[in-house]
């Protein structure tokens, strides 16, 4: 059996802000309230993040969560602005994913938004059934998931909505919230000819619980999956899907999640991975929690990960180490050991 050296679910994810008041401000409507402060000079930031810039970090808690987090990173100069309003369908793009208590209420902001004229795309929601669940419209309960997209120049969001659909290790909505968010419950990248073999780093290296490995052809793709992908007639990807080791199935699966959307070489469709790295602004980089991070650094290296850093002290004084995985994306690992515990 595979080592677990990951604990628990995806971590954070750091967004690039040119505004952190502003930001905070954002993520406090989805529930997530100020953590951690920290900072790091340009000289440390070189080291760990790749970027010659002196950056400012705030993480965000929510409620209880150990995992599913936001690391604002307020860079000085920044490299560049990120992902933007490049479309999903993009080599290097990420996005977050929560559940929230009402769609309707998302829709309606987000689409007072664009009529005040701000840079927003609205992917409309879609009924998205819970697998394994009778479908007997007007006879029976139907277990479904309300989901859309939201894209802004900063943010790349999908939110759902439960309905008749219980999952509480799934997720934690903040009732206390104006938008009623949970924590992320799962962050997503895009990735195109990658070999399948590339990530048995995340199950076999690393120890995550691979929980799917499987080819969707264009017409087995919901209409919400079209829309928000853009696909053309024909497109498919191959879906890869981590979990967290503490596992959990059916209804009682965690969140934390890591999905991967691999499309074949033959799709066209923008490369944006330099864009979308530490330093730049938007969504950046996804981080893991591990066991002996010195242990485990020495075991990615032997996997083939590259750019990998030595062990330094990020913004916050945890040990940590970046790196890039053998399928192209980066990460942050952190030593669980110096990770401070999350108390509502």
């Amino acid at each position: 059996m595979t080592q677990a050296h990951v604990v628990g679910g995806a971590f954070d994810a750091c967004v690039g802000v040119p505004d952190l008041v502003a930001a905070i401000g954002y993520w406090e409507l989805f529930g997530y309230r100020v953590g951690d402060i920290g900072s790091l000079d340009a000289v440390a930031a070189k080291q760990l993040y790749g970027a010659a810039s002196s950056v400012r970090m705030v993480r965000l808690w929510h409620q209880d969560a150990d995992h599913g987090l936001i690391r604002l990173m307020h860079w000085e100069q920044p490299t560049g602005p990120g992902l933007g309003l490049a479309p999903f369908k993009t080599v290097g793009s990420r996005w977050t994913a929560a559940e929230v208590a009402q769609l309707g209420r998302i829709v309606a902001h987000a689409k007072y938004r664009r009529d005040r004229g701000d840079p927003i795309g609205i992917f409309h929601p879609d009924v998205v059934p819970a697998p394994g669940t009778a479908r007997e419209p007007f006879r029976r309960t139907l277990s479904v998931a309300m989901e859309m997209a939201v894209l802004q120049p900063l943010y790349r969001q999908v939110l759902f909505e439960r309905v008749d659909f219980p999952s509480p290790l799934y997720g934690k909505v903040n009732p206390g919230s104006l938008l009623q968010g949970s924590q992320f419950t799962h962050c997503c990248v895009v990735t195109r000819g990658v070999p399948a073999d590339a990530f048995d780093f995340y199950d076999q290296v690393l120890g995550m619980v691979k929980s799917g490995d499987f080819e969707l052809p264009y017409g087995e793709i919901g209409s919400s999956g079209k829309d928000i992908f853009q696909l053309a007639d024909g497109e498919g990807f191959h879906m890869h899907r981590f979990d967290d080791p503490r596992g959990g199935e059916g209804l009682g699966k965690r969140s934390g999640r890591v999905i991967f959307f691999n499309f074949r070489d033959s799709v066209e469709m923008p490369d944006l991975r330099h864009a979308s790295r530490p330093g730049a602004l938007g969504l950046c980089l996804y981080s893991w929690r591990v066991k002996n991070i010195e242990q485990v650094r020495e075991v990615v290296l032997r996997a083939g990960a590259t750019q990998v850093s030595d062990v330094l002290r990020n913004e916050f004084g945890e040990r940590a180490v970046t790196l890039t995985a053998p399928d192209g994306t980066p990460w942050m690992l952190i030593d669980a050991a110096d990770t401070t515990p999350v108390v509502a």
